[in-house]
């Protein structure tokens, strides 16, 4: 049975989330990293094509299709083998896939490069339910809200880390080869690909890191059948069967839907700032927005970990909610690039993990050992969907408003999301 209140081993649980930790921020930098190397490459070398002009659009799709397609057998391999295995099988392919996208960048396939990164994103796909899964079966429930801070805070380390680092380091090297022989789509590709050798090295790190995690147990009694494939909506049916669990997902739905939809406005600015794609200076830019966002995050996730160290507080939630529309509707309001600007990006990020940490604890706490990795697999495919959603209003919008008036659209959703919650507080459990 699996012990709820603490690890097996102190010692080798608190050492296993150490590991597991790493490798999650490992993998959410790789996949960042190359996103914004990808992106920056294809709006320069194919622009006013679909491919250049719409490529954060086609990127974010690529990104969730997997999680729709794949959810189910995901769930399967989390459930039925042991996580730490899984885990491990997905650090191998991830630096496989970096050297099939190195290749394709050095042949100047773009379209094949693309390719790779949805291959990555498969990738992801089968490590979410493994590391959200196995939080609990090393550290128990009494430091799982602390475990869920300190994975939300170091995942928003590597996205950002990913971003700024390809940013810079792609938007250097441009600078320099467009100095040296003038502006033209050559010099994207060299800036692009010594960026991607970089951090397929650095991918072997992840390697090391997950022979540092503990054996969790395998369940035999887990079989595979072919119905497996389309077991999407039974996952769902019996996530939604639980009161509990379903309005737990229904709210972190909606968090994944709004953080889905600040990408796009990110890049809506960018643009207006760096209208000439074949310039150094738009990646970098997004990224200085994601920094604002992330660093708020970082704050308010170390901070609700300090606070959930014993236990999960819910009603933490309900602040971070009406947190993140007041910094919407600032974001709409105040003119985009001065510092009160930035300041209020932070808002967003500092009150959002006061949403999403607690809730993201609570899922997996309340999820039966079994059926956790369906659970959460599940619940991927709740905001898969929603970010496909959200990928199709960010087209509508980037067609219709200004990126000002784009995030103002956010403000009232995001106020009735408060609104419900805070309905439901009597339901919400302290611990």
């Amino acid at each position: 049975m699996e012990n709820s209140n603490k690890s097996s081993s102190e010692p080798s649980g608190m050492r296993s989330l150490g590991a597991v930790l790493f490798v999650q921020a490992q993998n959410a930098l790789n996949d960042n990293f190359v996103r914004f190397v990808l992106m920056g490459l294809a709006m320069a070398v194919a622009s006013g094509t679909v491919l250049g002009d719409k490529i954060q659009f086609i990127l974010s799709i690529l990104i969730t299709l997997p999680f729709i397609l794949l959810a189910p057998i995901a769930g399967y391999f989390s459930d039925r083998f042991s996580k730490q295995s899984v885990i491990w099988w997905c650090a191998v392919a991830q630096f496989g896939l970096f050297v099939f996208i190195g290749g394709c960048v050095w042949f100047r396939q773009i379209e094949f490069a693309i390719v790779g990164f949805f291959l990555l994103a498969v990738q992801s796909t089968i490590f979410s339910p493994a590391k959200q899964g196995i939080l609990k079966e090393i550290v128990g429930t009494q430091k799982l809200g602390f475990a869920n801070g300190l994975l939300s805070m170091l995942t928003m380390v590597g996205i950002l880390a990913g971003m700024i680092f390809s940013g810079r380091w792609f938007d250097h090297l441009l600078r320099g080869y467009n100095e040296a022989s003038g502006v033209n789509s050559e010099n994207v590709w060299k800036a692009a690909l010594i960026p991607i050798l970089g951090i397929g090295l650095f991918s072997l790190t992840a390697l090391i890191g997950t022979k540092m995690i503990q054996k969790t147990p395998e369940h035999p009694s887990e079989k595979f059948s072919r119905s497996i494939w389309v077991r999407h909506f039974v996952h769902l049916r019996q996530l939604f069967q639980q009161p509990i669990l379903r309005r737990t997902a229904l709210f972190i739905t909606a968090y994944w839907f709004i953080a889905n939809s600040l990408f796009f406005f990110f890049v809506a600015f960018a643009k207006k700032i760096y209208p000439n794609v074949q310039q150094a200076g738009l990646s970098s830019a997004i990224g200085e927005m994601m920094v604002a966002v992330g660093g708020g995050l970082i704050i308010g996730s170390l901070l609700v970990s300090f606070i959930s160290r014993k236990r999960i507080i819910l009603k933490l939630c309900i602040f971070g909610a009406f947190g993140m529309a007041l910094g919407l509707l600032a974001v709409g309001i105040v003119e985009p690039g001065i510092t009160l600007w930035y300041g209020c990006l932070g808002v967003i990020g500092f009150s959002s993990a006061f949403y999403i940490v607690p809730l993201n604890a609570h899922l997996q706490d309340q999820a039966d050992p079994e059926s956790r990795g369906r659970v959460i697999s599940a619940m991927n495919l709740m905001t898969s969907i929603a970010a496909v959603i959200a990928t199709g209003i960010g087209i509508v919008l980037d067609l219709k408003l200004e990126p000002s008036q784009q995030v103002l659209v956010f403000v009232v959703p995001t106020v009735l999301v408060g609104i419900f919650i805070t309905l439901a507080q009597k339901s919400l459990p302290v611990a």
